[in-house]
């Protein structure tokens, strides 16, 4: 018989040794708990090892983009309308001092004349007499170099809609000129066109109550395109200066990338797709313009400005 063997007369068979156990320890197997639910429902939840990465959340923060006006529209639309309506003008990208337009017109007269004769007694035989010649000229563009034609008229663009959205009255110089020049060929016998500056400073004093320019300047921002703009406002009334503001905005955000000599700072990618080429394959990007953008947060802020300083 094994020597394990339970002797008693209840059961009657035969303990293992983890039931002998058991009982050698006083605890009865009918008191053994014994689990009556599944063993995953007793565990906690899993939780996520990692939250949100810092710098994902970072990157998202500078991404997305924050209004620099504070005044909704209509209340700004109401203090417009209290203030008259103002008219503006609008010099984006080139200050005011190199404000001539490439609409020039000169006139000259010249004769010509050679006599001959006795002495006392000059007798011209020819005469060449011209009036009124007309000659036109451009004066060069004056917008900073920091963009190109193309970027500045975007970004005008963009700055011009936000402006006209809230319902600012906006000029366009070279039509008030040639209106204004009009005007006065019609009345007097002044020729305009022979003083740019004068011409200018009339239409500015006739047709505007507000003066604006904006022009970028080298910023130092990390990650970011360096450039910002500096926004002034000067009243055509009393020439006063109402604001004189540089507005940092953020451009496209900018990753090291590998190059053939090493690392640069430039903007990231964006992949428009892969087109397959007897070299491989070759990623197709699609450029990223972003200067209409620009304009609307630039103006973004002028109205800003407008209703802390002027309305």
């Amino acid at each position: 018989m094994n020597r394990y063997a339970d002797r008693s007369s209840v059961t009657g068979k035969f303990l293992g040794p983890t039931k002998l156990l058991l009982a050698a320890l006083g605890l009865g197997l009918a008191t053994w708990p014994v689990a009556s639910t599944p063993l995953k429902q007793q565990d906690a939840p899993a939780q996520p090892m990692l939250k949100e990465p810092y710098f994902d959340r970072a990157r998202a923060e500078r991404a997305a983009p924050k209004p620099l006006i504070r005044v909704d529209e209509a209340t700004f639309r109401t203090a417009y309308e209290a203030a008259g309506r103002p008219q503006l003008i609008m010099l984006v990208g080139e200050p005011f001092s190199a404000m001539v337009s490439d609409w020039q017109m000169q006139r000259r007269v010249s004769i010509n004349s050679q006599a001959t004769g006795t002495e006392g007694t000059f007798t011209p035989s020819s005469q060449d007499i011209q009036i009124g010649v007309e000659q036109r000229r451009g004066q060069g563009d004056y917008r900073d170099p920091m963009l190109t034609s193309a970027q500045w008229q975007e970004y005008q663009r963009g700055y011009q809609g936000t402006l006209l959205k809230y319902g600012v009255r906006l000029v366009n110089r070279a039509v008030a000129m040639r209106l204004l020049d009009a005007e006065i060929r019609s009345s007097t016998e002044r020729n305009p066109q022979d003083d740019q500056q004068r011409l200018e400073m009339d239409m500015l004093r006739k047709h505007t109550k507000l003066l604006i320019e904006v022009l970028p300047y080298r910023e130092q921002t990390l990650n970011y395109e360096p450039i910002g703009y500096h926004i002034s406002m000067t009243s055509m009334t009393d020439a006063t200066l109402l604001a004189d503001e540089r507005i940092k905005i953020p451009q496209a955000a900018q990753s090291y990338r590998g190059r053939a000599g090493g690392y640069n700072l430039e903007r990231e990618r964006q992949v428009a797709g892969v087109s397959a080429s007897r070299g491989g394959y070759q990623v197709i990007e699609q450029p990223l313009e972003i200067w209409a953008e620009q304009g609307e947060r630039a103006a973004e802020a002028t109205l800003q400005l407008l209703y802390d300083r002027y309305l």
